[in-house]
């Protein structure tokens, strides 16, 4: 027979344990009919749909699993927002890593071309910064930190709240601005 108190942390890991199973899933199918694509609204709809379609199946379902009906409550209300935050961390290393990480990008550009045994001066030509650059002033204008204009690009009163705020930041924890 198992404690009260570890049984209960048992269920507690289960509740979180199968959002994750719910939310990859969901995730993969919604990525392969193309329903989600890199990271956006759409990615963070699919979390808050999988930890409150958990949180109320654990409700439903495991009404006396529990060893009272406060750790039910607690464990079915927490358990799916405990999953938003991890999920939140592996968005940033998964997804957003993989769709904005302009290493990424360069790395797959020259081993596209590494075979042609190319000069330094046609290599850079190669990579397509153009494309970073560009796709890069679109996520920007789209989050709103700057505007496009016709005669140029301007930052907006958000992007300089934002632009102040990690620069800060960057002194505080000592990282260089790029």
């Amino acid at each position: 027979m198992i404690l009260p108190a570890p049984a209960d942390l048992l269920w507690y890991a289960a509740v979180f344990l199968a959002t994750w199973v719910v939310y990859a899933v969901a995730y993969v199918g919604a990525a392969r009919l193309g329903l989600v694509r890199g990271v956006g609204f759409g990615t963070v709809v699919l979390g808050v749909s999988t930890a409150a379609l958990t949180g109320f199946l654990s409700w439903i379902f495991l009404v006396g699993r529990f060893s009272s009906v406060g750790a039910h409550v607690l464990a079915s209300a927490t358990a799916p927002l405990c999953f938003l935050g991890f999920c939140g961390i592996w968005i940033l290393l998964g997804p957003v890593t993989i769709d904005r990480s302009i290493t990424l990008t360069i790395l797959s550009a020259l081993k596209a071309v590494e075979s042609r045994q190319l000069s330094n001066d046609r290599l850079m030509a190669a990579v397509p910064f153009d494309r970073i650059y560009g796709k890069r002033l679109k996520e920007l204008s789209g989050s709103g930190v700057i505007e496009l204009r016709a005669n140029g690009v301007r930052v907006t009163p958000k992007g300089e709240r934002v632009l102040r705020l990690y620069l800060w930041l960057g002194r505080l924890l000592n990282v260089e601005l790029q």
